[in-house]
């Protein structure tokens, strides 16, 4: 089975990075059957990226990790879940490709253009971390680089473990669990 690793974010933007960080760490570990890359970039060009696959090397599952800021999460809570790959409203995914054409880039407008185009594979895993920062810079926040060695060991498992990921709760885009059930 072939799993692509793919990071979601900006690069000099702190805590927003964090994408960008985990595939830069992961790179090496990559081969044959795990692809890391980073998916920073326009998601029309990604669905373009994903759908050049050979049908017979596509991929099956992918796990994408990004920094996303979400209602009641605090600074560096890591959250994980198998999206349900549930998709909005139409007028909310025609405003996620008119985000993606413009050059915007996070993590949920990703995986919606995505999902909408047919290029995603049926098993999603998504990792989260809540981000402390958003201002431009090269380092992460405290609370960002206190989680990001559990975040790649994370994401590097639902990677390689078929049974981390069915372990994960099933849940619409941005209704993460909270790793481990605690602050990371």
């Amino acid at each position: 089975m072939r799993v692509i690793v793919a990071g979601v974010g900006y690069r000099n933007l702190r805590d927003h990075s964090l994408g960008v960080e985990v595939t830069d760490r992961l790179a090496v570990r990559a081969g044959e059957d795990v692809v890391v890359e980073d998916l920073s970039y326009n998601p029309i060009a990604v669905v373009q990226r994903l759908e050049d696959e050979p049908p017979a090397r596509r991929f099956a599952r992918a796990v994408v990790v990004a920094a996303a800021e979400r209602p009641g999460r605090a600074p560096g809570t890591v959250a994980a879940y198998r999206w349900d790959g549930a998709l909005p409203a139409d007028e909310e995914v025609h405003r996620a490709v008119t985000e993606a054409v413009t050059g915007v880039i996070a993590l949920d407008n990703t995986l919606v253009v995505t999902r909408h185009f047919g290029a995603l594979p049926d098993e999603v895993a998504v990792v989260e971390v809540e981000p402390a920062v958003h201002e431009f810079g090269d380092t992460l926040s405290a609370e960002m680089s206190g989680a990001l060695g559990a975040v790649c060991d994370l994401v590097w498992t639902l990677a390689t473990d078929p049974e981390a990921v069915a372990r994960l709760p099933r849940t619409p885009l941005g209704g993460a669990a909270v790793a481990g059930g605690a602050r990371r």
